[in-house]
């Protein structure tokens, strides 16, 4: 009895502590060279915030209805940080549901008009969705902690610098 409460607690904390999966790549797990194998992506440069390659997957390649652009990003380990996703704004209600059922809701703000915006949590990975209310398009974006971190301390840093320029203009 106890080895089959041990049993089932660990399978339970693994599934817990596993990372995302979108469109068959897991984050923090599949590295450049797995990616190459599943998607003829286009390199599109190297990311600002990870140092490490994007790519350009063609929508073609993936069955899901609507989807218009999709972006990976790697960090210099090779190991995928982020994919970023543009989709119709009319597919909102419906990723927010799906999603909402995979992954713990953050947050959320839905009014009946104006912008829609949903946050999940998946571990080490925030999951966004974000639709502003005068676009047609909408995007869902999984991006890990530890490159968001980043993201956010040098978007900080740019905006000190870009403060004290126009200050220093007065």
């Amino acid at each position: 009895m106890k080895k089959g409460i041990a049993l089932a607690l660990s399978l339970l904390s693994s599934a817990v502590f596993a990372d995302p999966v979108i469109f068959g790549m897991e984050l923090g797990k599949t590295t450049e060279e797995q990616f190459k194998t599943m998607y003829n992506a286009t390199r599109s440069g190297t990311n600002k915030y990870s140092n490490g390659n994007m790519y350009s997957v063609p929508v073609s390649a993936i069955n899901f209805e609507g989807l218009q652009d999709v972006t990976a990003i790697f960090g210099t380990d090779g190991k995928l940080l982020a994919v970023l996703t543009t989709l119709p704004k009319s597919k909102f209600e419906y990723l927010h549901g799906t999603l909402g059922k995979k992954y713990t809701l953050e947050n959320q703000n839905i009014p009946f008009v104006g912008n829609k915006s949903a946050s999940y949590r998946n571990g080490a990975t925030k999951i966004t969705l974000d639709a502003p209310h005068m676009s047609f398009e909408m995007s869902m974006n999984y991006i890990r902690d530890d490159l968001m971190k980043k993201f956010n301390q040098e978007s900080q840093a740019e905006n000190q610098k870009q403060k004290s320029t126009e200050a220093s203009q007065l």
